[in-house]
């Protein structure tokens, strides 16, 4: 059995979802290759048993890139397919139906997608998760893949059945991508910027250049936030929108060097926001 995993991934939660959930499958003894999705970087389809597709949910559906990688693959004939989408609020009203656009267009590429499932991770915007839930949703993550890898490798089926007002909510979220390229050009280097060069390389649409070593964002943005958080003289600012971006930062490096030295309570999150977090945690205690 083959396995091809093909993530995007922004400021790296689904990265690390992707290499759980292949390092799952590795170690029993599936063969399994991953690739990031990076603009005009798309990987190759048609050679895999299961292909498993995974983002980061942005404005409850997939990120732009997925959508144009699956436009330009090539056509298969029933190949299984597996649709994994991750959150910061996870599997609730308004996000039910965010993978549902993806499961069309590879259906209509002659895919079979037989299992989705949405993850939980930290969330990077507008609502930044406690210190105690975020160690929670990294710790619980190997376990969680694990019982993904099982489920795959004994074919076994898991679809779901958003309701009408999710699937419209996940239709209009479609506007957001009218947006973002302004949210891309708003955003300004201060002056503690040195010109290093991080941002242009670490782009994963190529939206930024370098002009007199400085940065300049062009039309691809997808809000995805790397450059803002990754920037290690955090010289990078969001104009238009940014209220979204958490002001102390956000690091899945950091939080994890704490995680080695903490082990959270089993307390769950409080708040209507996080009930769907609060879902994912209590089922992974059960």
């Amino acid at each position: 059995m083959k396995v091809t995993i093909v993530y995007f991934s922004g400021t790296g939660g689904t990265k690390r979802v992707a290499e759980a959930l292949a390092k799952a499958l590795i170690q029993k003894q599936i063969q399994t290759e991953v690739y990031e999705l990076i603009y005009e970087q798309f990987p190759q389809n048609g050679d895999e048993d299961l292909l498993i597709v995974l983002y980061a949910v942005h404005a409850l559906n997939a990120p732009e890139p997925v959508y144009q990688w699956i436009r330009g693959m090539e056509r298969v004939d029933g190949i299984s397919a597996a649709v994994i989408s991750v959150s910061g609020g996870g599997e609730v009203m308004p996000n039910t139906a965010c993978r549902t656009a993806v499961i069309r267009k590879l259906k209509a590429k002659g895919y079979c997608v037989n299992y989705e499932t949405m993850l939980v991770m930290p969330s990077n915007f507008l609502i930044q998760a406690d210190h105690n839930t975020a160690l929670r949703l990294l710790q619980v993550l190997p376990e969680r893949a694990e019982r993904i890898a099982d489920d795959l490798i004994s074919g076994k089926a898991v679809r779901t059945s958003p309701n009408i007002i999710d699937r419209v909510l996940s239709f209009l979220g479609e506007g957001e991508k009218l947006v973002t390229g302004l949210f891309g050009r708003g955003i300004k280097a201060d002056g503690g910027c040195n010109g290093c060069g991080l941002c242009e390389r670490n782009c994963p649409t190529k939206n930024i250049s370098l002009e007199n070593k400085k940065p300049v964002f062009s039309k691809r943005c997808v809000m995805c936030l790397r450059c803002i958080y990754n920037c290690p003289k955090n010289a990078l600012h969001a104009g238009a929108g940014k209220s979204i971006v958490f002001k102390t930062g956000y690091s899945l490096d950091r939080l994890e060097r704490e995680a080695e030295n903490t082990k959270p309570t089993k307390e769950l999150p409080k708040g209507v926001a996080w009930a769907g977090v609060k879902k994912y945690l209590e089922e992974q205690q059960g």
